[in-house]
């Protein structure tokens, strides 16, 4: 495949340098004209007038498309939700049920941790609760039969509600010895190990909510009115190569960051494109601000730019190039006689005024129209009136299918010297 690209390269090289050697009569530059108004002193100015050149080009009509103006940037993708798992319990961890990457449910049993103590601790709690239950059962009692007091009974009720309230940070403490999910998730980071002893507060998970996955991106301060929600973008995401997302603008932020003087988007992607996406992956955005529908576009390629205004370089049939209606089919010659359906065109420099541009295209508002012949190949070799032939990538390929990439070298650098000799040739006689 790289050889056939190199070869048509070769081949296109060639035959701007050279010309297709298809002599016919073409648009005469000024040392030409000199030669044809003094062709009575010599036979060699009339044969230079009859042999011209013909440049190979591509050429193709504009396309009627959508076409759309962006604001591009780069940034990050993130997780609204995103929790730090820190631990409340204490002890030896005993197991390690979630690794990175797997995907968790709330209350999700992450680890555990050594509960020996805290079950002791329990127990005795538990015996308390019981004996301050039954001081108090026997104290309300004596007081109902009339030979106990009031504050004795009194005394042993808060006793037993203090065995009680014990008991309830007994089993709370009981219950953070398992580590579970909070949210629902991936886990993205795991930072214990069976057997580490874990205090309070030590982070242990990281967990994100992938359907939470957000784009948020600074767009300058002066687009700030052309910005909406629900406006489109189109994404690409450097670990998805080849696939671009659709997200849309959710929230913007009502001030601006008098830093860098940008306003904070947040875009978001579909319930679907949230699974195929991962966490900090580095994304690619067009923020779509303007779009023209049906448009005529044109290759930005084929566009030439010069002093700050914009041409295309477009063909015409020989006869109706010369702008006064009269026909200019050169006389015909054996070489051309035999290849009938090669036809010669003139090129014709069009100033056009354009439109919106994205990474391909470019629409033109005036200037061209759907029935423009514009060169998209070699245009900027040609000049005003020159006389060219049209061709195509895959022609000039399939003419010379089978031809080594050596070959085609050695064949262009022998056709370039040839046409370089027979131009100096020309040159002498019209000088003559």
């Amino acid at each position: 495949m790289l050889n056939r690209v190199l070869i048509l390269a070769v081949c296109f090289g060639a035959l701007l340098v050279g010309g297709c050697n298809k002599p016919v009569e073409g648009a005469a530059s000024d040392d030409k004209q000199q030669a044809t108004s003094g062709d009575a002193q010599g036979g060699g100015a009339k044969k230079s007038e009859s042999e011209r050149i013909l440049i190979p080009v591509e050429v193709s009509h504009p396309q009627r498309a959508d076409i759309s103006a962006y604001f591009e940037t780069t940034t990050r993708i993130v997780a609204e939700k995103r929790v730090e798992v820190l631990s409340k319990g204490t002890g030896m961890c005993l197991s390690v049920n979630a690794e990175e990457g797997d995907r968790v449910k709330a209350g999700t049993v992450l680890a555990e941790l050594d509960k020996t103590e805290m079950d002791a601790q329990m127990r005795q709690t538990l015996i308390q609760v019981e004996q301050r239950k039954t001081a108090y059962q026997i104290a309300e009692r004596s007081v109902a039969e009339g030979i106990g007091a009031p504050v004795e009974r009194d005394n042993t009720k808060f006793a037993y509600d203090q065995a009680k309230a014990l008991l309830d940070i007994n089993q709370a403490q009981l219950k953070h010895q398992t580590i579970t999910a909070p949210i629902g998730g991936v886990v993205t980071r795991r930072n214990i190990q069976t057997g580490l002893l874990v205090s309070p507060g030590m982070p242990v998970f990281s967990l994100v909510d992938t359907d939470s996955y957000v784009l948020p991106i600074q767009v300058p301060e002066k687009e700030l009115s052309r910005l909406s929600v629900g406006q489109e973008a189109r994404v690409r995401v450097d670990t998805m190569e080849g696939q671009e997302f659709t997200a849309k603008v959710r929230r913007i932020n009502p001030s601006v960051d008098p830093l860098s003087g940008t306003v904070k988007v947040v875009l978001d992607f579909t319930a679907e494109d949230k699974t195929k996406l991962r966490d900090a992956a580095f994304a690619r955005v067009r923020l779509v601000m303007e779009t023209h529908k049906n448009a005529l576009v044109v290759p930005k390629d084929a566009v030439i730019e010069e002093n700050a205004r914009m041409y295309l370089m477009t063909v015409l049939p020989e006869p109706q190039a010369n702008g006064q209606g009269q026909p200019t089919t050169p006389a015909a010659t054996p070489e051309a006689a035999a290849k009938p359906e090669e036809k010669a065109y003139v090129a014709q420099r069009v100033e056009v005024k354009t439109g919106l541009e994205d990474s391909n295209n470019i629409e033109v508002l005036s200037g061209a129209d759907d029935n423009t012949q514009v060169v998209v190949l070699g245009q900027h070799t040609l000049k005003q009136n020159s006389y060219v032939t049209i061709t195509s990538a895959e022609k000039e390929l399939k003419a010379r299918e089978g031809v080594s990439f050596d070959d085609a070298i050695a064949a262009a650098k022998k056709k370039s010297e040839a046409e370089a000799k027979k131009q100096k040739e020309m040159e002498e006689a019209a000088a003559k």
